[in-house]
């Protein structure tokens, strides 16, 4: 009887090992490390994988995120797209994505600028609430004002703000950061510490939500090599 007992507390510690492994963010587990969207989006990205994220200036945990996703993104740009959609949750965050999608459309949102206005906004406590406080601030930083108010009035800036809010709904966009590879998967720091439940410093955690979106652009990637090779043949 004993033995068996130590066979069976064996047994369910290995069996414990190996869940805790297959379950590791370099190999990410489906509504643990990442979830994925009730109806995959088209991608127009060729042959790299499309990867998108959702953010907004009002928020830490973006900020916190922002640095280390550049330079993820840097590295990874032979085989990845990616773009950032700047999110509405209510009205008063609409100045915030109008600055950032006048600077998109100027060609002047450079990651440096995207960076500066996340630490004004989460260090300094600069107030970019209204039009002018945004006017003065892109001023300061280069940027013509007279062209960038007209820009920020019209209604291209305004078609694309509202595209970004369809896109909310779209790709089930409830919090930020908000992280999509491929038209298909969704993952966060939040969802990969909670999914695992891991008791992580935000940079532990920012480490393991790579670790998982690596995962997804490899995975993302021998999909469509497969598509491709079935495409081929099929001709």
């Amino acid at each position: 009887m004993i033995r068996l007992f130590y066979r069976l507390i064996a047994a369910v510690l290995v069996g414990m090992m190996a869940t805790a492994a297959f379950a590791s963010p370099a190999n990410p587990q489906k509504n643990v490390d990442y979830q994925v969207l009730k109806v995959p989006q088209p991608t127009n990205t060729g042959n790299k994988i499309e990867v998108m994220e959702f953010f907004g200036y009002f928020c830490p945990h973006c900020y916190a995120f922002d640095t280390t996703l550049t330079n993820w993104a840097r590295k990874q740009k032979k085989n990845i797209v990616f773009k950032r959609v700047a999110v509405k949750f209510s009205e008063s965050m609409e100045p915030h994505q109008r600055m950032f999608y006048t600077l998109s459309a100027m060609d002047e949102l450079t990651n440096e600028l995207h960076h500066k206005i996340f630490e004004a906004v989460q260090v300094q406590r600069v107030n970019l609430r209204t039009d002018e406080q945004i006017f003065d601030f892109v001023e300061k930083h280069g940027i013509d004002r007279k062209k960038f108010a007209e820009m920020y009035k019209s209604f291209y800036v305004k078609m694309l703000g509202n595209k970004a809010v369809e896109m909310q709904s779209t790709y089930e966009i409830e919090g930020v950061p908000m992280i999509i590879i491929d038209g298909k998967s969704l993952t966060s720091p939040a969802i990969v510490s909670s999914g695992n439940q891991m008791d992580l410093t935000e940079q532990e955690m920012h480490v393991q939500t790579l670790k998982v979106m690596d995962a997804l652009v490899a995975k993302a990637q021998k999909e469509k090599a497969v598509s491709r090779k079935g495409s081929k043949k099929a001709k």
